[in-house]
């Protein structure tokens, strides 16, 4: 018995291992196209301004290369965590309570959509608003104080785009945390009142760490947090009145 359990391991590591190599291999392949995506967002910034010319520098002679495994290996990451949580959920499934696969299985569909979603707002709208935030001190020193020009390293720009898709990965998963959190509690409704000013008071916190320092953009992303996190707590109590 143990040997089939075995064998279906190591045919599971085995299509895990191809999905990497092949997806590692289609990501170099394609690697220029990769990097124009991720560029894109600072191309659409600039397309109208008087930075229309704007452009990436490097200063070592491998360092297109390094900046290529580099973005490929990021790549091949993320599928390596997507189909390694799918192997191991197929894997446990037939162990599980019917309970324990519906709940488990909707977690892993949720947290699959907010993962799609982050890697969307990372890309479409925190990187450029905070790009454009720490750029706009070069017009705002040059037409004062002296005369700067700003020259963006390609690989400086992949380490902050990273860190960008990272952080805004982490703290969305937290409204996964949240939604099943809220869903565990959707009888105690008294208690989601009572979290409410706490759970307020952390997406402030959250959205002073995740943004620039500028009030606007804090205050922009605090109010899309409160409003998803109103709109979480309205489907809870709205499923618990349906199942009373």
């Amino acid at each position: 018995m143990m040997i089939k359990y075995f064998l279906e391991i190591k045919n599971r590591l085995l299509l895990l291992l191809i999905t990497i190599l092949s997806t590692l291999l289609i990501s170099y392949l394609y690697k220029e196209t990769l990097l124009f995506l991720i560029t894109q967002p600072e191309r659409i910034m600039f397309k109208n301004s008087s930075y229309s010319s704007f452009y990436f520098i490097f200063t070592n002679v491998t360092e297109i290369l390094s900046v290529y495994v580099q973005l490929v290996t990021f790549l091949g990451f993320q599928m390596f965590l997507l189909f390694t949580f799918y192997h191991c959920f197929v894997f446990f499934s037939p162990a599980m309570f019917k309970s324990e696969y519906c709940f488990l299985y909707t977690l892993f569909k949720f947290s699959i959509t907010v993962w799609f979603f982050s890697a969307i707002v990372a890309n479409f709208l925190l990187v450029p608003i905070t790009w454009d935030f720490f750029f706009s001190f070069q017009e705002l020193f040059s037409s004062k104080f002296v005369n700067l020009h700003f020259e963006a390293k390609l690989t400086e720009y992949l380490d902050f785009y990273i860190f960008i898709y990272y952080l805004s990965i982490v703290y969305f998963q937290i409204f996964t945390i949240l939604f099943f959190f809220l869903n565990y509690i959707n009888n105690k409704i008294k208690l989601i009142q009572k979290c409410r000013k706490i759970f307020y008071y952390f997406f402030i916190i959250f959205s002073t760490l995740i943004s620039p320092p500028d009030l606007i953009s804090q205050f922009f992303i605090s109010l899309v947090l409160i409003f998803i996190y109103e709109i979480l707590v309205f489907m809870v109590v709205v499923k618990s009145i349906n199942f009373n």
